[in-house]
C-alpha cells in the first residue's frame, strides 16, 4: 500500500543516515583507519535497501540484525491499531444513528413526504457548513439514523434516482433507504455513487451500506467491475482510516468467497429474495 511504502522508505532513510553518520565519525576520528567497524556500519546502512533480498544479517560476535522482521512486526501492530479504531468508530456511529432513529419515532406524526426528505437534506448541508468539532459528526450520524427511519416510508422515493443525483444530502438519503432496507440488486448503483463521494462522512455510510448489501449476496458472484471500484477507492484512502479498514475487510471477504464459493441461490448475484 502507498502509506506502508512511504513509511518503509523513510524508515530506510533514517536507519541509513544514522549508520552512515556513525561511519563518517569513525573515519574522521584521529588516528582511526577504515577497519572492520567501518565496514560493518556501512553494511548496516545498506541493509534497509536490501530488505527485499535479505531477512537478516549476522555480524561478528553473534549480533544479528533482523530488519524485515522488525518492519513486519511494526506493520502488524499498526494494522491491529487501525482495526481497533475502526471497530470503535463503527460502534459509536451505529449507536448515534440508532439514537437519531429513536428520536423521530412518533405514532402521531404526519406521514413523511418528499418535502420531508428535502428538509433532511437541508439539515445535512447545515451541519456540514458548521466548523468541524467533536459534536458535528455525532449530529450527522443521528441525522443519518433519522433518515433510515423516515425515508423508506416516503411514497415514491427512488433510491436509485437519489444516488445518481448531485445533491450529497439526497444521496445520503438514498444510502439510508438501502441501509435500512437492503436490496442487493442495487449494489452497483451504490458503489457508483460511493466512487463519486468527496466527503469522508458520505463515504463512510456508503461503505456501511455496501457491507449491508453484501451480507445478502454471494460474494464470489459480485461483478469484477464492482470489486475494482471498491479496490481503487481503498487504495486512495489513508490506511489508518475506518473507511480503508472496512473496505479491506470487504475485499478479504470476497477473496475468501472466491476460494470457497457458496452454493448457488436465486436472485441477482446469487442473492435470495429480500424479506424487507
Amino acid at each position: 500500500m502507498v502509506g506502508q511504502g512511504r513509511r518503509s522508505r523513510w524508515l530506510g532513510v533514517a536507519v541509513s543516515v544514522v549508520a552512515l553518520t556513525a561511519a563518517v565519525a569513525h573515519l574522521v576520528w584521529p588516528n582511526i583507519k577504515i577497519d572492520t567497524i567501518t565496514v560493518l556500519l556501512l553494511v548496516v546502512a545498506l541493509l534497509p535497501w536490501l530488505g527485499d533480498l535479505l531477512d537478516s544479517i549476522e555480524l561478528p560476535g553473534g549480533w544479528k540484525v533482523q530488519y524485515r522482521a522488525l518492519e513486519e512486526r511494526q506493520e502488524s501492530v499498526e494494522r491491529a491499531a487501525a482495526e481497533a479504531d475502526a471497530l470503535a468508530v463503527e460502534a459509536t456511529s451505529t449507536a448515534q444513528a440508532a439514537f437519531g432513529a429513536a428520536q423521530i419515532i412518533d405514532p402521531s406524526a404526519a406521514p413523511a413526504t418528499m418535502d420531508t426528505v428535502r428538509l433532511l437534506a437541508e439539515e445535512y448541508h447545515r451541519l456540514r457548513s458548521q466548523p468541524r468539532t467533536r459534536t458535528r459528526t455525532p449530529e450527522l450520524d443521528r441525522l443519518f439514523g433519522a433518515m433510515v427511519a423516515i425515508v423508506p416510508k416516503v411514497p415514491g422515493f427512488d433510491p436509485g434516482e437519489a444516488l445518481r443525483g448531485e445533491d450529497a444530502g439526497i444521496r445520503l438519503a438514498g444510502y439510508a433507504f438501502l441501509y435500512g432496507r437492503p436490496d442487493s440488486s442495487r449494489l452497483a448503483e451504490v458503489v457508483d455513487a460511493l466512487a463519486r463521494e468527496q466527503t469522508a462522512f458520505n463515504q463512510y455510510w456508503a461503505i456501511r451500506t455496501v457491507a449491508a448489501l453484501l451480507e445478502r449476496a454471494d460474494l464470489s458472484a459480485v461483478p469484477d467491475s464492482v470489486t475494482t471500484q471498491l479496490r481503487e477507492l481503498m487504495d486512495r484512502l489513508p490506511p489508518d482510516t475506518s473507511r480503508h479498514v472496512q473496505l479491506a475487510e470487504l475485499m478479504q471477504a470476497r477473496q475468501d468467497a472466491l476460494l470457497n464459493p457458496a452454493p448457488p441461490r436465486d436472485g441477482r448475484f446469487g442473492v435470495g429474495k429480500d424479506t424487507c
